[in-house]
Formats: structure tokens, sequence, C-alpha cells
């Protein structure tokens, strides 16, 4: 194998470096050219929002004030000193670049967001900087080393959380290519100083790079190990040689290398530790600090419960992640075959059969990396060096954004196939091979990108958070460093998360925020931050759309205004609490209310006018049921012994909502539909398709409805007009029978059908402007016949009528 000393006068000069140098640049412009609006606002996952946020959050509160402490809140307490709510169970380099990057900012929180994702977008771009100059020393050729970097860091995990601001994500990444780089260097220069800076400089960014250290140290350790003892057992004095060898094992690099990073490590996390203990006032025992409980977690000590844990179901996944990885995404996009990142607990053949043959190949192709394999080796099973000990941490191993470190799998097969190339086609033909896949590389990288980009991308959404930054923002101008009570929590409606758990704890740190909900105890605070809007009030931000700042008011005048608006209204559904509905938002009220009346979760199930405007992870059904397990003693208000809360609804229409309280067990307290007063756009949706089904031919059947089965049997609709509620009184049966019995749920196949009884009322029927309409989808399964029909109380059939479906 050609050393690097051969390639070091053609990359010495610019004319060498330029290509590598020019990688990052590339993949940069990429990301911000083709991801768009994606890397600086609001992205459709909770990953991203949650992730974010809370690393914004907690670089906000870095600062020599609170001894670098690294907390999500802080707050004073009844005497003026500060408490904390720590979250020290990552190192501090990953935070602190942060603060440096949005320090300029000041209360700019879009900036400070756009900031920040830039910075993760440079951090990703050096990683596969150094990735690049690590296989480049590797291979020989720079052209290799631009095109494995390039095609690895393609994949589906890379390019869709290369903006994810968090610290067990980007920054590890880049740590983790750095110290291959120094491995790299070390191998074939010796240099062993600039090795354990570089972990060392890695081991500030986060943990994952003791899965790349782990296996060198152990690999390399048993190589010399085996080395010496051949040695030992060919000497004429084997006892001497024996012990000279295991003096010679002692004193090792690697053995060095390994006492490093484990102090190192330990220095970080007992810095972490002496922090919290001092927030706490010397009064937690070590057992009980946030970063000892996730560390011990981490280690995996307890029992293993979760089935999806089982060895079986966890190594699918792994092989799941790493075929994901391993494929640039725009290849598998060109193939037709879209990954979801809302990974199954029973994932897709394919990609598992993928990632075990990447994984086959990569172990195979070290034959020849001869004094590589060593560090291919490592870098190759980093991945799953990391997810096995995360196997125990219930709370990890499944997270999607763990496929991340797969990239390094991704590496090892490109480079060592390169690699394989130059040699069997020689040094001329096989240099062609590679400055021909470096040069495929940047467009699949961009394609890759804008592929990626096209995941969770919501125009509306990233306005509305965009827009409450914006609130924000000036409410910050006047209540830095001041106390913050929150009051009605300014809830804003996402698909997959909620605004306090992603946004609120970073838009107002930098303030002294006080506990949410309760009413009564924001007498102490300099300003009120809610949700409710009341001009007849101190309020500070009239300008603002979401949040509202207020100052020398009480917590209790603002909510009680709330509750007589409320009153002033017709509920939608009255129950254990009065539900009403307007805006695009749902709220609760009960008076007077006890603690035991709310000790009870709340779900919600909202039900759109049109159903393709549920998540594509509810297609086929007819609701959305994304709020679940709320608590009011968190998320709402507690006042004069009244109970109030406040949720906002998605955009688009919704015809009804169901819902209620249950036990931990999933027993119902109460449930209720609540329909909302029929909007414009409701109303216009509705008469569209209205006349869209009535004018698509002839009805399927006859009877005191119009029924019309769509072509693809998959949906039933019942039309009459002239119609008023009087014509939709009693129930409505609805019996689908099988063309296999066997399709039937297993409680039903006695019954030989399946019921889709209902009411002719929203969600399923809807009464307007003279005209009735009801639409229900149709199991997925073929079918032979559909019976349906109206009854009264007491039996009595309006009328009925029978679709025979099957052939």
């Amino acid at each position: 194998m050609p050393s690097f000393a051969s390639i070091r006068p053609r990359i010495a000069d610019w004319r060498g470096w330029l290509p590598m140098a020019a990688l990052p640049i590339v993949m940069f412009a990429a990301l911000l050219a083709l991801g768009g609006d994606r890397w600086h606002f609001y992205r459709d996952d909770g990953f991203h929002n949650h992730a974010t946020a809370k690393t914004l959050g907690i670089a906000e509160n870095l600062s020599a004030e609170h001894n670098f402490l690294l907390t999500r809140r802080v707050w004073l307490d009844e005497d003026g000193g500060f408490e904390y709510a720590p979250y020290g169970r990552f190192p501090i380099g990953g935070f602190a670049l942060v603060k440096l990057a949005i320090l300029p900012f000041g209360n700019d929180l879009t900036a400070k967001l756009t900031a920040a994702r830039v910075l993760t977008l440079i951090v990703f771009c050096g990683a596969a900087l150094f990735a690049c100059l690590a296989v480049a020393r590797i291979a020989g050729s720079r052209w290799v080393g631009i095109a494995a970097a390039a095609l690895a860091f393609s994949g589906l995990y890379a390019v869709y959380y290369a903006d994810a601001v968090f610290s067990e994500n980007v920054m590890e990444l880049f740590g983790v290519a750095l110290t291959f780089h120094g491995i790299a260097i070390f191998v074939q220069e010796g240099r062993f100083r600039q090795l354990v800076v570089k972990a060392c400089a890695a081991l500030l960014l986060g943990w994952h790079v003791y899965a790349l250290l782990m296996p060198f140290i152990a690999l390399g350790l048993g190589g010399e190990a085996v080395a010496l003892w051949r040695a030992a057992l060919a000497s004429n004095e084997k006892a001497k040689a024996a012990r000279a060898a295991m003096g010679a094992l002692v004193r090792s690099r690697y053995v060095a290398l390994a006492a490093v990073a484990i102090l190192f490590g330990a220095a970080l996390l007992s810095f972490n530790l002496a922090n919290e203990y001092a927030a706490y006032g010397g009064e937690k025992e070590l057992a009980k600090l946030p970063t000892f409980r996730s560390m011990l977690t981490r280690f995996g000590l307890g029992e293993i419960e979760d089935p999806d844990l089982a060895w079986g179901n966890f190594l699918t996944r792994q092989l799941y992640r790493a075929g994901a990885a391993s494929v640039p995404y725009a290849v598998v996009r060109g193939a037709g075959y879209d990954l979801s990142m809302f990974e199954p607990f029973e994932p897709p053949l394919a990609p598992a059969v993928l990632g075990a043959a990447a994984t086959c190949a990569a172990l195979a192709l070290l034959a020849l990396a001869r004094r590589w394999r060593v560090p291919l080796a490592a870098v190759v099973l980093l991945g799953f060096c990391w997810a096995i000990p995360m196997r125990h941490n219930t709370f990890a191993w499944y997270h999607p954004y763990e496929g991340l470190h797969y990239v390094w799998l991704a590496l090892g097969p490109f480079a060592l196939a390169l690699i394989g190339a130059r040699r069997l086609l020689g040094a001329r033909l096989g240099g062609r091979v590679a400055i021909s896949a470096a040069a495929l590389a940047a467009p699949i990288f961009a394609l890759s990108v804008f592929h990626a980009g096209q995941l969770g991308r919501d125009e509306y959404e990233a306005a509305i958070s965009k827009a409450a930054l914006t609130d924000f923002s000036a409410i910050m101008e006047t209540a830095r460093g001041k106390r913050v009570q929150v009051v009605g929590e300014p809830l804003l409606w996402t698909e997959t998360a909620w605004f306090w758990d992603f946004w609120m704890l970073y838009a107002l740190s930098g303030s002294y925020l006080g506990a949410p909900t309760d009413c009564s105890r924001a007498a102490d605070a300099d300003f009120i931050v809610s949700r409710y809007r009341d001009e007849s009030l101190n309020l500070l931000t009239p300008e603002n759309s979401f949040a509202f700042l207020y100052g020398a008011t009480s917590a209790s005048e603002l909510c009680r205004a709330e509750r007589r608006r409320l009153e002033s209204s017709q509920p939608a559904a009255r129950a254990v609490f009065d539900v009403y509905i307007e805006d695009h938002a749902v709220s609760y009220l009960k008076a007077p209310c006890e603690p035991g009346d709310y000790a009870a979760p709340f779900f919600i199930y909202m039900y759109p006018v049109d159903l393709d405007d549920l998540h594509p992870a509810y297609a086929g059904g007819d609701f959305h049921p994304n709020l679940s397990a709320i608590r009011l003693a968190e998320r709402g208000a507690v006042f004069d012994g009244v109970c109030m809360m406040t949720f906002n609804l998605p955009n688009y229409p919704i015809s009804a909502i169901r819902t209620g309280q249950r036990t931990p067990d999933g027993e119902a307290l109460w449930d209720v539909f609540a329909v909302p007063p029929l909007s414009d756009e409701a109303l216009e949706y509705y008469e569209n398709t209205y006349q869209a089904i009535a004018s698509s031919g002839e009805p399927t059947a006859r009877a005191g409805f119009d029924l019309y089965l769509d072509d693809d049997g998959g949906t039933l609709s019942y039309l009459k007009a002239p119609c008023d509620s009087v014509d939709t009184r009693g129930r409505f049966f609805l019996s689908v029978h099988p063309a296999d019995a066997d399709d039937l749920p297993a409680d039903r196949r006695a019954h030989g059908h399946e019921s889709l009884n209902f009411t002719f009322a929203p969600p399923f029927g809807v009464v307007f402007d003279g005209k009735c309409m009801a639409t229900r989808r149709l199991p997925d399964w073929d079918i032979a016949k559909i019976e349906t029909g109206q009854w009264v109380p007491g039996g009595e059939r309006l009328w009925d009528a029978a679709i025979a479906v099957g052939d």
C-alpha cells in the first residue's frame, strides 16, 4: 500500500489541498441552498425541536454567575437565592460552543436559533473534512478520501440530522472524526500526543468517542499482546520474556490512551456532579443527583423488562439503521424506496439485510487494510459498540438519531472498495476510478440533502414558530434578568410536539422563570407571560400574536378575566368539565374544582373536516390522537377553587374532538364529543365535497340516503338533499362483510362482519345548508358485502340497503 509520504508532495501545496479543502465548503453550500428554511426555524419532528430548544436553553443559562452549571431553568426562591433544574449528563464543550455562537445576538431568538443551526452545519462539514483527511492517509489518495467521506455523509441519518443542535449528535460526530484522524496520524507517524489532545477535545463534545476508543484500544492492545506472547514463546528464557512482555503491555501507549480517556471523562463528569451538588445546596446525596442517576441508567444497571429490548428486536433495529446509513439517500429515493424517520419497531427486512451486508462487506474488506485493520475495524464497529451498551438505556436506544453514528460503518466499505480498486486496477486506472467516484459524490450528496429536506416540511408550522420566537424576543427585551411567571401556558400546536417542552424554556432563558400553572404563585414575579390576551390589564406587548407580557398585575386577575371570557360563551360540551372550542383552541373549565378532579390525565382526539389533513402517521384513520396524558396540574391553571386549561388545535378545520379523562390503567372517567361551530372554511369544504361526490355518477344504492362507494372501495358516503337534522335522528348501522373471514378481528369472526355503526353527527356526519353528508372509511381488506341503514330507539328500521362488492 502506498505510504502517506508518497502523496505528501501532491497535497502539501495548494493544488493538493484544494480538493479536500473544497469538500466542506461544497457540502455547507449544498446544506444551506437545498435545506432552505428548515435549517433556520421550525422542524416538523419532535427530536429537532426538543433537542435544539433544550440545547439552546442550557447554553443560554451557561454563565460564570451560575458556576457554568448545565441547567434548563433558573429561578429565584423566596429568599432571592438561585434554584436550578440541572442537566449535566453531557460534557460542557458543545454547550459552550453554542453559547459563543449565540452570544452576539442579544434578545433576537430567531437569530440565535439560526446561528446555532449554522454552527451545527459547520461542525457537520468539519466532521466530513476530518473523515476525508483520515481516509486520504489510509488510502494514499486524496480522491479516495473525498469520495468515501462525501458518500458516507450522504446517508439518510447524516443529512436529516445535520442541523439538530444537540450534544449527542453532530458535535459528537465531529469529535469521533477528529479522533479518527488522530488515530490515522498515530498509526502512520507515531504521534501519540496529538491523538491524546484530539481524544480529549472530542470528550469535551460528548461521550460517543468512547465507542471508537474502546475497540481501537482493545484491538491494538490485543495485537501487541499476541505479538509479545509469540516472542516470549520463541525465547529461550520464557519466564523472563513473559515478565518483560507484561511490563511492555503496561507501558503500552494503548494503556496510556485508555487511562487518559477514562480520567479526563471522569474529570468532566466530576465537574458536572460538583456543580449539581452545589446547586442543591449540598443537601442531596450523590446517588440522587440527576447526572449520577443518568450515568447509572446508561451503564445499564437494573433489569431489562421491555420486550423490544430482546436481542432479536434490538439487533434487527441496529441492522436497519446500518442499512439506512450505508447508502446515500438519493440512491434510496431513486430506487423508489423511502425510509420513514419514524422507525418501526419491526423494521422492514430490506434495509436490515442491507445493513447486515454492509457490515459483513466492511469486515471482509479489512483484508485489504493490512496495518490499518485496527483503526478501520474500530471505526466500522463504532455504531454497534455504542448501541450495545445503550441497549440497557430504555430512554435512548430506540431514538432514531442514534443511527447517525452508523455513518462510520458506511465510511468503511466506501473507502475499502476504492482502496481495492486501486490495488486491482493499478495506480493509474484505480486513481481514475477514485476521481470519478469523487466527482459523483458531490451531486449525490446534494440530491440526498434535497430529498431529506422534504421530510417534515410544514410551512404553516414554520411560520407560527417563527412568529412565536418573534413574540418572545419582544418579551425578553423587557423581561431579561427579571422574575417571570408563566400563566396559561402559550402552547402552540405542532404535529409532534408541545410548545412548552420544545421552545418555552429556551425562549425565556435569561430570565428567572417561575413554575407555571398556579395563578396564586405569581405574587412575587416582576412580569407575567401568558397565552391569554386582555387589554384591560397591564398588557406590555399588544403587537404580539401568541404570547403576551404583563406587568403590575396579578396572575389571579388574568386568570379571572379569562374565566369570565369563557363563561360568556356557550360550551361545546358539558361533562365533568365544561369544554369550549374556539379559534383553533380547546379549553376546559370547572368550578368548584378540587385536586381529585384534575388528578387523572386528559386526552384529546381530533377529527379533521378533511381526512387528508391527518398526519401521515395516522393515514387511513379518522382522527389524530396526538394529545394524550395531559395533566392539568402541569399545563393549566388552578385558582379560586377553579380549574382551567387551554390547548391550541391544528390549523386545519376540525369537525369534532373527543376528549375526557382516563385513569392510569385506561379507564375512562368521562368521555364526550365536542363539536365546534361550523367555520366558513369547513362549510366551503363540505359543499365542495358534497358536489364532487354527487356529480361522480349514479349512486351505488338508493334508500333513505343516496349511497356512494368510491372506486377503490375504501370509502362509503351518505348524501341527502333537501335534508335537516330530523332526517338524521337515531343511529346508523354499517356492517362490512369480508371476502375472507380470517381478515376479521378474532372477536368479530363469530358475527361474520365488522360493525362501523355511527351517529349522524361530527365527526362522521354533518348537516349544513339543507344538506346531509356522512363519510365512513372502510376496512382495507377485500369486502364481499356491505349492509347499512338507519334505526330509531325501539328497534324500528327507517331504511336499509345492501351493496354487493365482491366480483
